[in-house]
Order: structure tokens, then C-alpha cells, then sequence
């Protein structure tokens, strides 16, 4: 029999199909696989996901064509993923008060609109504050996408194969994050800024069409709560996504400033974000085939924040090019792990009625730190340079660390009776 360890995939049980057959269930990573509904909420999930991870380099371009200055597009961008994470606990907040899979529908059916808008006002080369206006519409309508997917994924999944679904899908999105901008370099070689726009308007239609084969929500009771007021816990674990998304954002965004440094040209940047991100699919993998079980939570993020910005520390020093990008294949090994570990203790502890609040609280915390992350490059790379601005990140992710470890090793000290799982506190 598998096991969240892993291990070879046995059925698990006999299951009595149509017209008495028997069929095999099977458990660990190859029944998640099998199961249907997963297979539909992870297409379309992909599809809805892919367009997020475009949008970047999409309105970079845009910004380009219009105006010919690349800061103008990185504001342009800044500005989307900005007005995305303040707009998407109200998102997940709005979507909890209504079936998950039609406010999705909504959400892909908006942002393929908005998209196409885009694309034709650059080609018609109307005034930049047109497209600034359409950024913060932008943000808003895919701002609840993340949390959304998450939510419905706790409809889509079997209970017993759930913990290890999110961790799977903490992989997909960091595929999706290497794919999407690939995806974008070859239809900018093909047809610039509006054929990226076009593409990434098209994608977002087919994820609206697709959902149309996805798992329905049960009506929830609406809750009048903000989770962020209600619950410490809660509060917690989103300060902890900001702290990653500053500290991996600060990292990921210094890439493309470090090519000077080593004779290259920043275009080649992009090169070497991918190794990034092949690590962190690498990270993914493993924690997909083995889950981190839910126990000692607060200890198990100590060790991994410990481990991340340990393995951020090769990199920094890397005397070459070639040394360089090797680094970087594992210094986003954690990355995934942590993400996992952070949802499915969300989803542990909140109900039915604020799953999407929640999820999208925390997907907002991590967006706001990685642009605020982004920004610390620009700003510090005068008075400091690029190779030490990482520093600031290893230091970080090592407060963090010791941070949880004191505080898991004085909830220990304190440990009392034992508490329904919902009700744990982190610490």
C-alpha cells in the first residue's frame, strides 16, 4: 500500500463500480492522477493560471511599444500585480458568497476581455493613462483566480487525498510560472506586444470555456467576518507568505541585475530565471510524490525557511556565469515545499464558508511582498549593487527560521490537551 511517503502505488481498496463491477481504487499520488474531477479542476486551473504568469512580460512589452521606455511597462506591471494583491481578499470574499465555478467563469470571461482591450489599444496607440486604467482593472479581475482555484480544488479532491493535492498544485503554479513567460517570448517573437496581449486574451476564454466540465460548489452559509480581523492564526500565516513573497521576490527580481556583473546582456536574464524556476518544480516534485504531514508545523517552516536561505547563499558568491545559473537550480528548491505547507494549513483550518477569503488573503500577501521585493532591487541596487542585495534576503528567510523555531520550541513548553485540529494554534 502507498503512502504519503511514497512508495509503490497498490490499490488500496476494491470499490464496486456500474453495474456491480469492481473496480481498483488507488491511494497516494497515482489515485490523485486517476481521479476525474481532479483531472478537470487541474486543466482548467492551468488554463486560468497560465495567463497571470504572461501578464509580466506581457505589459512590459506594451509599455515598451507605447511609450518606447521598459520602465514604463515595468509600472505598468508593478501597477497590475499591485491593485491584484490589495483587491484579492475582497475577491475571495466575494466569490465565498456565491458558486465557486460561475465567479470563476466571471473572473476568466473578465480578464480574456480586458486583456483583448489592451491588446487593441496598443495597437491603436491610445494614451498611456488608458492602458494605467486598464491595469487596475486588470488586477482586479484575476486577483481572485489563485484563491478561487483553491478553494474549489477542496470540492474537486477526495478528503483523504487533499493534503497532498495542494502540494501538487503549488508545483503546477511554479510550472506555470516558467511556461507562461516562454509561452510569451515566442509569440513576442512572432508578433510583439499585441500578438503576447492576444494570446494571453485567448488563453483566458479557453480557461473560462473549460471550467464549464468542472466540479460545482455546494451553496455555503455566507459568513460577515473579515478572517484577517477574526482569526490570529489566520493573520499569521498570511504575515508569513508576505516575509516569503519579499524575500524570494527581492531574490528572483536581482537575476537580471546580476548579468552585468558577469559580462552578459540583461535580456539573457530571462535564461536564468528559468533555471530558477526548474528548481522549484524540482522542490515540487519531491514534496508531490512525498507530502509534508500536518504536525509541528511551526518547526517544519523553520527548518525550511533555514534550508532555503542556506541554499540562496551559492549563488550569491558564484564567481562565474555557468557557477551562477547551476546555483540557482537549487535555490529555489524550498519554495514549493513552503507554499504547500502554508496552504494546506490554511485550508486545515478554515471552513467552507471563507476558504476563498483565505487563500486569497494569502496569495495577496505573497503577491504585495514579491512587488514590494521587486522595488527594493531598484532602489538599493546604487547604494549597495546588485550581488549584495540577496544578502537581504538570506538574512530575512533566517529570521523567519529562527523566529519559528522559537516560537514551536515555547508551544511545545506549553503544550496542553489536545484541541481539535482546526483550532491548533500554529505556534
Amino acid at each position: 500500500m502507498a503512502s504519503d511517503s511514497g512508495g509503490p502505488e497498490l490499490p488500496e481498496r476494491a470499490v464496486a463500480g456500474p453495474h456491480g463491477a469492481v473496480t481498483a481504487e488507488y491511494r497516494g499520488i497515482g489515485g490523485l492522477l486517476s481521479q476525474r474531477t481532479w483531472q478537470r479542476w487541474t486543466l482548467s486551473s492551468f488554463l486560468a493560471r497560465l495567463p497571470i504568469t504572461m501578464a509580466l512580460f506581457g505589459l512590459v512589452l506594451a509599455g515598451h511599444a507605447e511609450t518606447g521606455s521598459l520602465a514604463t511597462g515595468a509600472r505598468l506591471a508593478g501597477v497590475t500585480m499591485f491593485c491584484a494583491g490589495l483587491a484579492g481578499p475582497l475577491r475571495g470574499r466575494l466569490l465565498d458568497r456565491g458558486e465557486l465555478r460561475r465567479g470563476l467563469q466571471r473572473n476568466c470571461f473578465l480578464t480574456s476581455g480586458l486583456f483583448a482591450a489592451v491588446a487593441v489599444c496598443v495597437a491603436l496607440r491610445v494614451e498611456i493613462i488608458v492602458l494605467y486604467g486598464l491595469c487596475v482593472c486588470l488586477g482586479y479581475a484575476f486577483s481572485g483566480i489563485y484563491g478561487g482555484f483553491r478553494a474549489l480544488l477542496i470540492v474537486a479532491v477526495k478528503p483523504d487525498r487533499l493534503r497532498r493535492a495542494h502540494f501538487v498544485e503549488s508545483l503546477m503554479v511554479e510550472a506555470s510560472w516558467g511556461i507562461g513567460p516562454l509561452i510569451a517570448t515566442i509569440l513576442a517573437e512572432l508578433g510583439g506586444a499585441v500578438a503576447v496581449l492576444a494570446g494571453i486574451a485567448a488563453i483566458s476564454l479557453l480557461a473560462s470555456i473549460s471550467l464549464i466540465g468542472v466540479v460545482q460548489s455546494d451553496p455555503r452559509p455566507r459568513s460577515c467576518t473579515n478572517i484577517l480581523r477574526q482569526r490570529l492564526d489566520i493573520r499569521v500565516l498570511v504575515g508569513l507568505a508576505f516575509c516569503q513573497g519579499l524575500g524570494f521576490g527581492t531574490f528572483e527580481s536581482n537575476v537580471p541585475q546580476r548579468m552585468p556583473g558577469y559580462g552578459l546582456s540583461p535580456n539573457l536574464g530571462g535564461l536564468f530565471l528559468l533555471l530558477l524556476s526548474i528548481g522549484s518544480v524540482i522542490g515540487g516534485t519531491y514534496v508531490s510524490l512525498r507530502p509534508i504531514r500536518r504536525s509541528r508545523t511551526a518547526q517544519k517552516g523553520s527548518v525550511l525557511f533555514a534550508v532555503f536561505a542556506v541554499l540562496m547563499l551559492p549563488s550569491i558568491l558564484a564567481p562565474s556565469p555557468v557557477a551562477y545559473g547551476g546555483c540557482l537550480l537549487f535555490a529555489s528548491l524550498m519554495l514549493v515545499p513552503l507554499n504547500g505547507l502554508g496552504m494546506s494549513e490554511i485550508e486545515a483550518r478554515v471552513g467552507a464558508e471563507q476558504r476563498a477569503e483565505a487563500f486569497s488573503s494569502y496569495q495577496a500577501a505573497t503577491m504585495i511582498g514579491s512587488g514590494i521585493g521587486t522595488v527594493l532591487n531598484g532602489v538599493l541596487i546604487g547604494p549597495i549593487g546588485a550581488p549584495h542585495i540577496p544578502y537581504l534576503s538570506v538574512a530575512l528567510f533566517l529570521m523567519l527560521a529562527a523566529g519559528l523555531g522559537i516560537a514551536a520550541r515555547q508551544r511545545r513548553r506549553r503544550a496542553g490537551p489536545v484541541t481539535p485540529a482546526a483550532e491548533v494554534p500554529l505556534f
